[in-house]
């Protein structure tokens, strides 16, 4: 059962609401001002989303959206804005809520039944992460972008079946934690996930660790050694950075793959293994088989399933979420996490990382060790510069966040009627509702009923 809480200028607001829900869902409902936000803390209610309603939102909401934030970190947000409000919405979004509804001053039967939807898939969700969070022991994948949050529901498919996975990613961006993920969802979890750091090992001792040796297989071999493939046996094998793997020893992988079976080194016989491989790399591996220094069969055989982790600059909704859960992390002793201020929120969220969550937590941890009136998240000037962006990168930063505005002005003008939207717009019919759906815009959403 899901866990609400909404917040609305007046208690008596909030509490129409709750039960206009309570009356379409099974869930529990805390109604609070924004001046209350902490009788949620006081209490322990353990909120998995929080509504908001910004009928009475002044400049002061950036200020208790933080409270939100650091009250419940993982909680998602749903606001519900008047209509005129553009450049409020784009705020708020910008500020970690998830999700912006349009609704006059009452709240219409439409907008309960879109909270309803929202409800419910927020409550599989949750049920989701705190199956993960529970199986996966001291991993946690923070989830509150969209994209992250697409990657999270096919997380238990992925873990079903036995198919090779392939993660892309930028270095720091948590491939490994997600390789855990689909291993401890699945039905291997209590069996061993066992990782093969292909960077770090040398290349003269790599087949040796991978594969084992039998007694005499070498002058120093004076017993035998099963390898890491035979420790995962049943489970998991994670190769990361599997780029690094010298072409003599991926042609060994191949048969692994193939076969279900290896040799250990210095031995005739083939033993029988069974596996589920799951591999990460930071590099695009068609072009290491383009530059001939990975196997194109192997790559085939690995890149059944590709999973790709987007960077953290394509998910900075996520970083408010992943702040204070380093803090927790970092700090659990302090009685209450430290308060970040809009202004250091602001640099964080104006910044590249280009070191993604690893940099992330390091500045973190940094922070932490300073003393409370000299903690300020000052980006370094050079992150810009070196991580150069593409023009074309460049160019939707700067354009999406007005077409949003634009889109949110334009469909509460028509009421949601799309082709009047897009004659008052002077585009056609098809291109408008290509711009909605690109942006998770619904016409329904602003309909007068």
């Amino acid at each position: 059962m899901c866990q609400l809480a909404i917040v609305a200028a007046n208690e008596r607001r909030a509490q129409r609401l709750g039960d206009a829900l309570r009356n379409r869902i099974p869930c529990t409902v805390a109604a609070v001002t924004a001046a209350g936000l902490e009788s949620i803390r006081q209490n322990n209610f353990p909120v998995d989303l929080w509504i908001v309603d910004f009928a009475a939102a002044d400049k002061s909401a950036g200020c208790w959206l933080a409270s939100v934030g650091r009250i419940t970190p993982n909680a998602a947000i749903i606001g519900i804005m008047p209509a005129g409000k553009p450049l409020l919405t784009e705020a708020v979004l910008q500020l970690g809520v998830d999700d912006v509804l349009p609704a006059p001053d009452e709240f219409p039967g439409e907008l309960i039944e879109q909270l309803v939807h929202k409800i419910a898939a927020q409550d599989r969700l949750t049920a989701m992460q705190k199956r993960l969070r529970g199986e996966m022991r001291q991993s946690r994948i923070v989830a509150k972008s969209k994209p992250m949050r697409e990657i999270m529901q096919r997380l238990p498919n992925l873990a079903a079946s036995m198919a090779a996975v392939l993660i892309t990613g930028e270095t720091g961006t948590g491939k490994e934690l997600f390789a855990r993920a689909i291993h401890y969802l699945g039905p291997r979890c209590d069996k061993p996930f066992v990782i093969v750091d292909c960077g770090a090992l040398p290349e003269g001792l790599i087949e040796n660790e991978l594969f084992g040796h039998s007694r005499g297989a070498y002058t120093d071999a004076r017993n035998f050694s099963p390898g890491l493939i035979q420790e995962a046996d049943g489970g998991t094998l994670f190769f990361d950075e599997v780029e690094t793997l010298p072409l003599a020893v991926q042609s060994r992988f191949l048969h692994l793959l193939q076969e279900h079976q290896y040799r250990p080194l210095g031995q005739a016989k083939y033993i029988a293994v069974d596996v589920r491989v799951i591999a990460a790399t930071n590099r695009e591996l068609a072009g290491a088989v383009a530059e001939k220094i990975f196997r194109q069969d192997l790559y085939y055989r690995l890149n059944v399933v590709p999973l790709c982790i987007p960077p953290l600059r394509e998910r900075k909704k996520d970083i408010p979420t992943l702040i204070n859960h380093f803090m927790q992390k970092h700090a659990p002793d302090l009685p209450e996490p430290p308060e970040i201020s809009a202004e250091n929120m602001q640099h964080c969220l104006a910044y590249d990382w280009p070191g993604n969550i690893r940099e992330l937590e390091n500045k973190v941890q940094e922070w932490l060790t300073l003393p409370g009136s000299e903690r300020r998240l000052e980006m370094p000037t050079a992150g810009k510069s070196q991580s150069i962006r593409t023009l074309a990168e460049m160019r939707k930063e700067a354009v999406t966040p007005c077409e949003r505005a634009y889109l949110q002005s334009l469909m509460t003008m028509a009421h949601g009627n799309i082709s009047a939207a897009a004659k008052t717009a002077g585009i056609h019919r098809k291109n408008l509702a290509h711009l909605l759906k690109k942006y998770d815009f619904e016409a329904r959403r602003f309909r007068v009923t």
